[in-house]
């Protein structure tokens, strides 16, 4: 009985330190360079700076105002001009001919 209990503490030594291993090399492997990343505040300063991408800009949905209910933001349309046209040249007065 005595064989066997020793024998379960060696085996349980041999797995902790078989994870303690591979945790110590999992460390390791995760840790890469410890450089911080130094942005340019200008082209090409401070030396070996990283140039930041440009945010994307997009235009913001347009919501117009409909039938008097105006709601906050919406933009007017401006309402078409009224166009007359002309039945005979001059008549009525301002008449756009066709």
């Amino acid at each position: 009985m005595r064989q066997v209990m020793e024998q379960a503490a060696r085996h349980q030594l041999k797995l902790a330190a078989l994870a303690g291993l591979f945790a110590a090399i999992g460390l390791w492997a995760a840790s890469g360079t410890s450089e911080a990343a130094v942005y340019c505040t200008r082209v090409g300063y401070p030396v070996g700076c990283i140039v930041r991408p440009a945010p994307v800009v997009r235009p913001a949905p347009v919501v117009y105002c409909q039938n008097g209910v105006y709601v906050k933001g919406c933009v007017a349309r401006r309402p078409a001009p009224h166009v007359v046209y002309c039945k005979r040249v001059g008549y009525p007065k301002g008449c756009v001919m066709r």
